[in-house]
């Protein structure tokens, strides 16, 4: 048991060599060859975005305005669709503020 346990310890310590010789071999290429690294584009381009046409930018905008009208019908047909109960609108408030006003009027 102990055997196998130290000979697939072996193989796996075979393999990350073989791993890393072939990253030093590609390492020594670069050297020798005089080629540069690639530089980090992701740090060059921070906050630049691709330049679009004229076509491109009408067609997002397009897409932007159906997608923020459904957005809008959307939600105004869930309001009306849910009615809020228990909560005054402006026409019967006025009318609840008189009564409570009759009410305490009403208890001296």
């Amino acid at each position: 048991m102990e055997k196998r346990i130290l000979e697939l310890a072996l193989e796996a310590l075979e393999g990350q060599r073989a791993l890393l010789s072939a990253e030093i071999e590609m390492i020594r290429t670069q050297l020798d060859s005089g080629a540069k690294a690639k530089p980090n584009l992701q740090n060059a381009r921070a906050g630049k975005r691709k330049a679009r046409s004229a076509a491109q930018r009408k067609a997002q905008s397009e897409r932007m305005k159906a997608y923020w009208a459904a957005r809008k019908k959307a939600a105004d047909e869930q309001m009306r669709s849910k009615p809020k109960s228990g909560q005054a609108t402006p026409a019967n408030r006025k009318g609840q503020t008189r009564k409570k006003q009759a009410e305490q009027k009403k208890k001296p």
